[in-house]
């Protein structure tokens, strides 16, 4: 008997569950009918504050299958070496212009990673044979000619689920991601996102910060309006990780989740006072789920543990949404607003708990999202009842890359010319990322004119938890 309690407390635990030692009381929720609707909960719910559930397993056992991998494992090298050759080829021309004209280069470099985010848009639904769903509300596309800025906040279930949000289509290849650093020295991939303007932070507060002013201010600098894709919760979901939030949830008498972790609040207060509602145009709340089939670790998706399905729920708030509390803003501490900006976000995040706990109790076949909405997709066609349907122009940027890159192959083979430019680029590239800070710093810092973004206070201390001045203040919020 006491090794089958060994065994199943051994399951619940690989499946990222709550802990079995936990204090709170654990009720059975019961399983919904059709699909899930976000739901509005209240911060101070003390019903879900006082419970706790073991979740689904997830993903279900389902039989890999070796062709899936090989789709998969080609699709990404494909990923890969066009990144790589279209860093070299397309883009590193246009480095110039950073000195001569950074409005230029900025439209430029955005045209060629629209063209580079068609093709992995098609090799994610084509090649890998991932369908991505949206549910919810639609992306926004400005309503003036001035540049705004978006932020995207994702529940970070896995390492790539960013990399499968670019299925939903053109709205979200304007998107900068906010990754880690070590990602902006990759050879290809990382000087092609650098050229994109992806943020990468060192998780170090006061150089961060910097960052963070100097991306936004050069954006804005250059006209260019963008979304920020951050993950409030720091790292992606698993045994560890879901641990340390719920240790953290215990000591602060906060509820136990299973499906998402207790965000972080620095980067995203720290953002929404930066960039301010005259600035900051929407937020979206987005959450990930997979029905079938979860990536994780990445290396299981080339053995043929591909998700059949990726679902998105976009929940869009205007700006003026969030508690600025207009009247009394100039009158009272800044630590005040950051408070409640924190606590904004984290009854985001129940939210996203209650709506995922209820999705992964439907068999994998039922889950879904209420309010499926049609992807605004350049490469495809996409409707409810069929399978996406390329469009010409996805067909066409297709064959552009194909016959480029096998262009760039035979110059490479044929010409030393070519393989000496080929070597100086990355050379180029390499002292832009050791030496200068990227290479959309270096394109800052050309940009003519004074700051139209400047800080004008430091949010949060840098603890060791990662939440900052905020971790006691926001326990009795909620």
């Amino acid at each position: 008997m006491n090794k089958i309690k060994d065994r199943n407390r051994s399951s619940q635990q690989s499946h990222g569950s709550a802990p079995t030692d936990s204090p709170l009381i654990r009720r059975k929720i019961l399983p919904s009918k059709g699909p899930i609707r976000a739901q509005s909960l209240p911060p101070t719910d003390s019903d879900f504050l006082s419970e706790s559930v073991l979740p689904l397993p997830v993903p279900p056992d389902l039989t890999q299958n070796s062709r899936s991998g090989a789709r998969c494992a080609l699709a990404v090298f494909l990923m890969l070496f066009s990144a790589y050759m279209g860093s070299i080829f397309f883009q590193g021309p246009l480095l110039p212009l950073i000195m001569i004209s950074p409005k230029l280069f900025r439209k430029l470099v955005d045209f060629t990673m629209a063209s580079w985010f068609l093709l992995t848009e098609v090799l994610i639904i084509k090649l890998m044979g991932i369908h991505v769903r949206q549910f919810g509300d639609h992306f926004r596309k400005p309503t003036d000619q001035q540049p705004r800025v978006s932020l995207l906040i994702l529940n970070h279930r896995t390492q790539l689920d960013w990399l499968f949000m670019w299925g939903l289509g053109d709205p979200v290849h304007r998107m900068k991601i906010i990754l880690k650093e070590s990602l902006a020295r990759v050879p290809g991939a990382g000087w092609a996102m650098q050229c994109a303007g992806f943020l990468f932070l060192r998780r170090q507060l006061a150089t961060d910060q910097a960052r963070l002013i100097g991306i936004v201010d050069y954006l804005l600098r250059v006209k260019s309006s963008c979304q920020l894709l951050i993950f409030p919760e720091g790292t992606d979901l698993n045994v560890g990780s879901l641990a340390r939030s719920n240790q953290f949830a215990r000591k602060n008498n906060l509820p136990f989740v299973s499906y998402t972790m207790h965000p972080r609040c620095a980067g995203f207060v720290y953002l929404v006072n930066l960039l301010g509602k005259d600035r900051m145009t929407d937020i979206y709340d987005v959450t990930v789920a997979y029905p079938d089939n979860l990536p994780s670790p990445e290396t299981n998706m080339f053995f043929g543990g591909v998700p059949r399905e990726v679902h998105y729920h976009v929940r869009h708030y205007p700006a003026s949404d969030l508690p600025w509390n207009v009247d009394t803003e100039s009158l009272e501490p800044i630590g005040d607003l950051d408070l409640r900006m924190a606590s904004w976000l984290r009854a985001r995040w129940l939210e996203k708990e209650l709506m995922l706990r209820a999705y992964y109790d439907n068999p994998s076949e039922k889950r879904a999202f209420a309010d499926e909405v049609v992807p605004n997709s350049l490469a495809f066609g996409f409707t409810h009842e069929k399978k996406p349907r390329l469009t010409l122009l996805g067909a066409f940027n297709l064959v552009v890359w194909v016959v480029s890159l096998c262009f760039f192959i035979y110059l490479l083979a044929i010409s030393t010319v070519v393989r000496i430019y080929s070597i100086s680029v990355q050379a180029v590239f390499v002292y832009l990322t050791y030496r200068r800070g990227g290479v959309s710093n270096c394109a800052s810092q050309w940009v003519p004119g004074s700051p139209v973004v400047t800080s004008s206070h430091v949010c949060f201390t840098n603890s060791a938890n990662g939440f900052g001045e905020l971790t006691g203040s926001v326990k009795s919020a909620l």
